[in-house]
């Protein structure tokens, strides 16, 4: 085996692969003549933090490991965007068009310019085709319902009504969610015969396939769907087929003309990459959306999703297809709609941060010997941080969530949806970009150290990994929430108690506002945690 090894090992070096050619949205060049991710988040970052506090983007910039020191100063980043809405716009300005101002786009004839230049040259040249539903649906009869999978024991239970709302109740109770996400929840069950209908509704879908994406509830509330996914035939054969028999509608774009094209014969000319293609994908939705939508409100969100360095990429392009809608249809006409993690920092209530003090006062006794050793590594960290002060003199509380683990660019794609949300709301937009909690979905539970961190996680109350459809469900109630409702903070005429409140405001987290520990500081603990059940069970 190790003779085996050894020879491909060889081959790989003496043969090695050729790298696909960069194209679309690509990271710059930087003066060591690569393209280098660590580099350009530095300039963005520092960049970011220029107008508002020049030692702390000098300290970004002589940052020597940010593969693994990022994290204090994104936590820096937040808590500074926090103190005022001067503060949260200048960042969020500033990282934003540094971004557009340094990222290259190389097009499919080789031809590089920045970003922000190539936009401007995007044409039209894909076609538009339309497919409504045959299903018929009684009115009043469309409805929210969670499929609720136990994470540690697989059961499912289908919730609707009043099952649901107690549901809500007991995970309000438990920690897992706040009190403002279980009310905009129930608010809208209550209100599920009128809200519930989205006949009248559009929505642009990025990533309109994606495993965290809305498209099947919409699709099930009879929404009107414009959907930007990549051109792969197994991607438009599901989509175009589920909505076929469904009472929704779906807008996409084509390759070529629609010539009563059936099968695989219409799958294999539709959709566009949004990362390849950023500015024809603009130009189209610029023709699209006012002569699908007929000037009735839009919904763009974004739910792609990729690996490292791609993540950035493609959340780049998303950010400029998204604000080509805003621009084109106007800010009013426009909502926006992004899912945040709870792997990030925070502006959190008092009474989130003192919840997570008192678990940690009243952790468990195998918690509390474990916890010197273990804080003597930096793990077991408490959760509850010391408030700071906003610029009014406002006691500001907060939670560092953020995981060293998934690294920068996973830290930085999620910083740009934070980045355009401040920045669209304050334009006039709503902006529904709501905590959604930790997801068993194939792309993280393909990771083994996440997969056995999630079975671990339990153990620190009030924590609770949610399986694909119950996050899904729960985070497309919410989205109606803030569509519908005049009183949620997604509406730009309601004022946030803080700038950075938009983010944690219905925050479904699975816990991590009130768990004792610090995200960060327990994962390790929650894998050695499963692995020492997983054990247990064996032995047994």
């Amino acid at each position: 085996m190790l003779y085996m090894t050894m020879l491909g090992e060889r081959k790989k070096r003496l043969y090695p692969k050729p790298e696909p050619k960069p194209m679309g949205v690509v990271f710059p060049v930087t003066k060591q003549g690569d393209r280098s991710t660590t580099a350009t988040a530095k300039e963005v970052f520092a960049a970011a933090l220029l107008p508002v506090d020049p030692a702390a983007s000098e300290k970004v910039k002589k940052e020597k490991n940010w593969r693994f020191g990022y994290s204090k100063h994104l936590v820096n980043n937040m808590m500074l965007s926090a103190k005022s809405e001067e503060n949260a716009l200048k960042i969020a300005q500033a990282g934003v068009d540094a971004m557009y101002s340094n990222f290259d786009f190389i097009s499919q004839d080789g031809t590089s310019v920045k970003f922000g230049e190539a936009l401007k040259k995007g044409q039209n040249r894909f076609h538009t085709h339309t497919i409504v539903g045959t299903k018929k649906v009684a009115a009043g009869s469309r409805k929210i319902t969670v499929p609720y999978k136990n994470y540690e024991t697989g059961k499912t239970v289908m919730l609707e009504g009043l099952e649901l709302m107690k549901q809500i109740d007991a995970w309000v109770d438990y920690g897992t969610i706040e009190a403002d996400c279980g009310e905009a929840i129930k608010k809208v069950v209550t209100n599920q015969a009128s809200w519930c209908d989205l006949s009248g509704q559009y929505f642009v879908l990025l990533g309109a396939g994606s495993a965290m994406g809305p498209f099947n509830l919409l699709r099930e509330l009879g929404a009107h769907i414009i959907a930007v996914d990549l051109d792969r035939p197994f991607i438009w054969k599901r989509l175009i087929e589920s909505v076929q028999d469904s009472s929704a509608s779906i807008t996409f774009a084509m390759k070529e003309p629609f010539k009563g094209q059936t099968g695989d014969s219409l799958y294999g000319v539709c959709g566009a990459n949004i990362m390849n293609d950023t500015p024809d994908i603009c130009a189209w939705l610029k023709d699209a959306v006012p002569k699908t939508c007929g000037g009735k409100p839009v919904t763009v969100g974004g739910y792609t999703y990729l690996d490292g360095e791609l993540h950035v990429r493609v959340n780049l392009a998303c950010d400029a297809i998204m604000q080509s809608v805003i621009t084109s249809y106007g800010a009013k006409n426009t909502r926006l709609a992004n899912l945040c993690t709870p792997t990030d920092a925070y502006v959190i209530s008092k009474a989130a941060s003192e919840a997570a003090a008192g678990f940690y006062t009243n952790a468990p006794v195998w918690m509390k010997l474990l916890q010197p050793l273990a804080q003597a590594f930096g793990k077991l960290l408490p959760n509850a941080q010391k408030p700071f002060k906003a610029a009014d003199g406002t006691d500001v509380y907060y939670m560092d969530g953020l995981v060293v683990a998934q690294g920068p660019n996973y830290a930085w794609a999620k910083r740009l949806q934070q980045w355009r949300a401040v920045l669209a709301r304050k334009a006039g937009c709503t902006v529904s970009i709501n905590i959604a909690p930790a997801t068993a979905t194939q792309s993280v539970v393909h990771n083994k150290s996440f997969a056995a961190a999630y079975g671990g996680m339990r153990a620190f109350k009030p924590m609770e990994i949610f399986y694909q459809e119950t996050s899904l469900a729960v985070m497309g109630a919410l989205l109606i929430f803030d569509i519908f409702s005049p009183d949620s903070m997604a509406n730009p005429a309601n004022k946030l108690p803080n700038p950075m409140a938009l983010m944690s405001s219905n925050a479904f987290h699975g816990g991590a506002m009130r768990c004792l520990y610090m995200y960060t500081t327990g994962v390790c603990v929650c894998v050695r945690a499963r692995k020492f059940s997983v054990s247990v069970a064996v032995a047994s």
